[in-house]
């Protein structure tokens, strides 16, 4: 079976990928049968052969959920479907899986800082009320 997948380039932590058509049993480095385009994650650049994509998307390959998510985002899927695809700038540029996490724990971590100082302000509160009486 054909597949539409990533093969990795690039230097240690700068990385960069192909997007290519390959066996599914090839290794990720193993020999493609055609290239696509390209993905720059650290840039949040695509490009995209569209011409070579539907080729290899109407012969059959099926595509890998990374594979998909760029081809969605670029509006190649619509156009392959027939509709009129557009181009969402940034899908590549926001959302991702480590970002969403960083930014849920720090809007975590002031809300409990929050509550240990009301709770601590309460506490002197009453600390201070029994006092003057």
């Amino acid at each position: 079976m054909v597949k539409l997948r990533l093969t990795r380039l690039g230097k240690k932590k700068q990385p960069f990928y192909r997007i290519v058509a390959m066996n599914s049993t090839t290794g990720r480095q193993g020999h493609a049968l055609g290239y696509i385009g390209t993905y720059n994650p650290l840039h949040s650049s695509v490009d995209i052969n569209e011409e070579n994509a539907l080729l290899w998307l109407n012969r059959g390959a099926e595509m890998t959920e990374t594979v998909e998510a760029l081809f969605r985002s670029q509006g190649l899927l619509a156009r392959w479907k027939g509709l009129e695809g557009t181009v969402n700038e940034n899908a590549l540029k926001t959302d991702k899986p480590k970002r969403r996490r960083k930014l849920a724990a720090a809007a975590a971590a002031p809300a409990v800082e929050a509550e240990t100082e009301t709770s601590a302000e309460a506490a002197a509160e009453e600390a201070g009320g029994e006092s003057e009486e």
